[in-house]
């Protein structure tokens, strides 16, 4: 018997009987001898990591253990990304976009810059992708935009790169709560640039959604 789970950040943060452990567990005494693992993750970073780790441990119970890749996981993964991307979004030619991820401390994020020239070989300049910590931060990305659109403070439409809604998106990206800390936004904001801020999350796009996701009930084991 072959079961296809999704794991999201919050299973993989679970503990006792919730735990990711604990739900493998229980499908091997079901029966289940295959799994495939679609992970709800955006990186192949640190969450990624250790579900690698994990399911690891099962690998000789199980007879057949499939992880896909994160959504910008793989070239092809970021390819397919993309185009659901230009499919929802449309990067109309009046407006400049700016996509916002999360990113690692630290880190290159190079996932994240490799999504920004693919979409720019694909004839989409008017965007560049941003994260939250890492390169690509909010200091780099404003010498990036003033550099190219020079004294044009031509409108940014704001877009998060997170799965789901949360702490991140409200507050450190478009500010919505208060924080000692100036949110992305608020810094475009003071820089002169008018914003338009599209908090919508990457599940909230129905072919992310059928892609990544299936269905709400089918998040977790």
């Amino acid at each position: 018997m072959k079961k296809t789970i999704f794991v999201d950040y919050r299973l993989l943060n679970l503990s006792g009987d919730d735990s990711l452990e604990n739900k493998l567990n229980g499908l091997l005494a079901s029966g289940v001898d295959e799994i495939l693992v679609k992970p709800v993750l955006m990186s192949n970073g640190y969450e990624a990591k250790k579900l690698r780790e994990r399911l690891a441990a099962f690998e000789g119970r199980f007879s057949k253990i499939e992880c896909r890749s994160s959504v910008l996981g793989s070239e092809e993964s970021i390819n397919f990304f993309a185009d659901i991307l230009i499919k929802e979004i449309g990067f109309s030619s009046e407006y400049e976009y700016c996509l916002v991820g999360h990113g690692l401390m630290g880190s290159s994020n190079s996932e994240y810059s490799k999504l920004s020239d693919l979409l720019h070989s694909k004839g989409i300049l008017n965007v560049e992708v941003a994260c939250l910590t890492g390169e690509g931060n909010i200091n780099s990305y404003l010498k990036k935009v003033e550099r190219k659109l020079g004294k044009n403070k031509k409108t940014i439409q704001v877009y998060p790169l997170l799965i789901k809604p949360g702490k991140h998106l409200v507050k450190d990206i478009f500010g919505q709560e208060k924080s000692e800390n100036k949110s992305f936004v608020q810094r475009l904001e003071e820089k002169g640039f008018y914003v338009i801020k599209k908090m919508l999350p990457l599940c909230s796009f129905e072919s992310f959604k059928t892609r990544y996701m299936d269905d709400e009930e089918n998040l977790s084991i």
